[in-house]
């Protein structure tokens, strides 16, 4: 995979032997965990949407069941194209924020996957009618060191975060058999997505449990978490070299448009050239295929939806995005 046109030859050879610590320079502080938009609407019911009204391309299913600990509650929802599956079985595509990520998508973009090659699409939701969970989530996709005590948000101590290796196991143990039975599904090719804290869940799952998905969708990730531990962990990931697999990071460039306690004072274009950065190392290891994309014009909550819908151009073949988005 070639480099962006910007990065010329000497940036070629600086990114070539940078390791991602190593770039932490670039990242002084923090940036939005929740999409912008979440601030003034997460605790708002949802209307009804594709799952409760029908389509006329997918069928649903949904599957509910409780963390180990009975702490969380979650609701799987499971869109099953009517359209045939390809010989080898249906692609899945786990979508974290799956409440957030069903409301994104509407009859029309479900017709568009079904007049190409439509994956399996299990949405990764809490049992609640809110767009976000926001304490579950903080605990589900954030990741902590070995033996460290749960992490506690200073300014919400309801928030505690460091439950990310606890949620993979319940994924690998537990939701990817319910979700997938009696499915034909293509096993070499299952994908997941995650925006913000859930763009951090997938670079953790990614650097710590590299078989357990193939394609890795990462958008918005809060990469400071914990004193950017998901960049040490990149610092010793390497790809099964018997595995072929690919890497999509994203972000928008005016994520920091909005000022606050969020903000880290940076500039867009610094914190995407490290994600680029990330990506060009990813992209150089033998079976992995990787790369960023700037999501031109997109601040942190439209982030969420533009990723969404170019991750699942990216499985199915369609074009979900239009001039009007």
């Amino acid at each position: 995979m070639t480099l962006p046109p910007d990065l010329d030859d000497t940036r070629r050879r600086l990114l070539k032997g940078a390791s991602a610590t190593a770039l932490l320079a670039l990242l002084p502080g923090a940036f939005w965990s929740l999409p912008a938009s979440a601030s003034d609407d997460f605790n708002q019911p949802l209307p009804p949407g594709i799952a409760e009204t029908g389509s006329s391309v997918y069928d649903f299913r949904i599957h509910r069941l409780a963390s180990p600990d009975g702490a969380r509650h979650y609701r799987i929802t499971v869109a099953i194209p009517k359209k045939a599956p390809p010989e080898a079985g249906y692609a899945p595509i786990y979508l974290l924020d799956g409440n957030a990520a069903l409301a994104a998508l509407n009859e029309q973009h479900l017709k568009a996957m079904d007049a190409a090659t439509p994956p399996v699409l299990i949405a990764l939701g809490y049992d609640t009618d809110r767009r976000f969970d926001v304490e579950a989530r903080q605990w589900d996709y954030t990741p902590r060191h070995p033996k460290q005590d749960p992490i506690v948000d200073d300014r919400h101590p309801e928030r505690r975060g460091g439950g990310a290796d606890d949620f993979i196991k319940l994924l690998d143990d537990t939701i990817m058999a319910e979700a997938e039975r009696d499915l034909p599904i293509n096993t070499s090719e299952r994908a997941i997505w995650g925006h913000s804290f859930g763009g951090l869940f997938v670079l953790h799952a990614l650097f710590t449990h590299p078989s357990l998905f193939d394609h890795w969708y990462a958008a918005s990730p809060t990469l400071h978490w914990n004193g950017y531990q998901v960049l040490q962990e990149a610092d010793r990931f390497r790809w099964p070299e018997d595995r072929h697999g690919s890497a999509l990071l994203m972000r928008g460039d005016a994520e920091l448009e909005r000022r606050g306690p969020y903000s880290n004072g940076g500039s867009d274009s610094q914190i995407n050239n490290q994600l680029r950065a990330l990506a060009q190392r990813m992209d150089d290891m033998p079976g992995l295929d990787a790369r960023f994309e700037v999501l031109e014009g997109m601040g942190h909550g439209a982030a969420l939806v533009r990723s969404l819908k170019l991750a699942l151009s990216d499985i199915s073949g369609a074009t979900l995005i239009t001039g009007s988005d």
